[in-house]
């Protein structure tokens, strides 16, 4: 016959049994749940949310350049210099590319030519710009301190350079009262003449 004392110590063991194996699945259990579904995150700490921001690249571009600009007449003989009726005005540098890149504005000619015989011609040697005369204005976001006159010169070939830009030039500038002359020689055939002036921003 069993004892009071072998029934009460199986039935505790049986108790531990169920209590171990019960922990074993609970703990198999919660592991399974967190690779598969994850808890929720009571504890404290922390999130991220990730921002972008984009800023993109205006353009380099000159505008405003005088349409017209006349000389003077004279008679055939007549020697010496004659300056343009319209100083060089309203000449604009828009510089919005962000990325400090200096920029220069050169001025060239091709002369000037005989509207009724392009044989006839007055050479672009006797075109001469005056950078240093014009004035360099601050239009939008622009400091003229990052702005620079070019030098007096004839037309010829590559021209002058009229304006230079810093790696900080950026913003609209805006260049006035540049002077253009021509000088003539006495003996130019009568005849009325026509060339261009061309401003190339690089």
């Amino acid at each position: 016959m069993v004892s009071k004392q072998t029934i009460l110590h199986r039935a505790e063991n049986q108790v531990k049994q169920q209590m171990i194996g019960g922990l074993v699945l609970l703990t198999t259990g919660l592991m399974l749940i967190n690779t598969f579904v994850g808890f929720p995150k009571w504890a404290s700490g922390a999130d991220v949310t990730n921002i972008t921001f984009n800023v993109t690249a205006g353009a380099l571009s000159i505008s405003n350049a005088p349409n017209s600009m006349a000389f003077p007449t004279h008679s055939y003989g007549y020697s010496g210099q004659n300056a343009g009726n319209e100083d060089i005005d309203g000449l604009t540098i828009n510089d919005y590319r962000g990325n400090s890149t200096a920029w220069t504005v050169a001025l060239n000619s091709n002369g000037l030519t005989d509207t009724s015989n392009a044989a006839i011609t007055i050479s672009a040697n006797k075109l001469n710009a005056y950078a240093e005369a014009g004035i360099i204005s601050n239009v939008e976001n622009g400091a003229t301190i990052r702005t620079a006159k070019g030098t007096n010169g004839t037309l010829n070939g590559a021209g002058i350079t009229l304006l230079n830009g810093s790696t900080q030039a950026s913003g609209v500038f805006q260049y006035d009262n540049g002077k253009v002359n021509l000088t003539l020689g006495g003996t130019e055939s009568t005849a009325t003449y026509a060339g261009i002036l061309t401003y190339t921003l690089t």
